[in-house]
């Protein structure tokens, strides 16, 4: 059961920590309590509508796959900005920063989401992704990440 939040910046931080935890201790459970299907998608390269586990699972693993290949072993996120738009409803910029060691392996980058409050829990509902610098980053949100079996 999730806290109670008081701003929707604690919401979108709570998010951020439970995602990243799920994606950088391969916890997949932990991520999928995180969404609500369907998910919508985005990047400069397209979007895609996920639409249950399998779809959603899918795009874990890629993105799991493509921080192997680049020696991600920390991942920094932060909340830039959030706000309510209704009393179920957060939008949220966030930035981050993958890194190998001590090197950063790509530019920030900046995600704007939507929140919403399910009557129980607060789940991200949509994302879009500001990558532009890495379109094998993009490819591999967008399933089409042929390194992927």
């Amino acid at each position: 059961m999730q806290q109670k939040f008081k701003t929707a910046k604690q919401i979108s931080e709570y998010l951020l920590e439970q995602t990243g935890t799920a994606l950088m201790s391969d916890d997949f459970e932990l991520l999928r309590s995180c969404f609500q299907l369907p998910y919508e998608l985005e990047t400069f390269e397209g979007r895609r509508i996920i639409r249950d586990t399998a779809d959603l699972k899918d795009v874990y693993s890629a993105v799991r796959a493509h921080y192997a290949r680049n020696g991600v072993s920390q991942m920094y996120r932060h909340c830039v900005e959030a706000r309510f738009r209704d009393q179920t409803t957060v939008v949220a910029t966030h930035e981050t920063r993958l890194v190998s060691g001590n090197v950063i392996t790509q530019a920030p980058f900046a995600v704007y989401s939507e929140l919403r409050f399910t009557g129980e829990k607060w789940v991200i509902v949509s994302s879009s992704y500001a990558i532009g610098d890495r379109d094998d980053h993009n490819q591999a949100l967008l399933g089409r990440d042929s390194a992927v079996s």
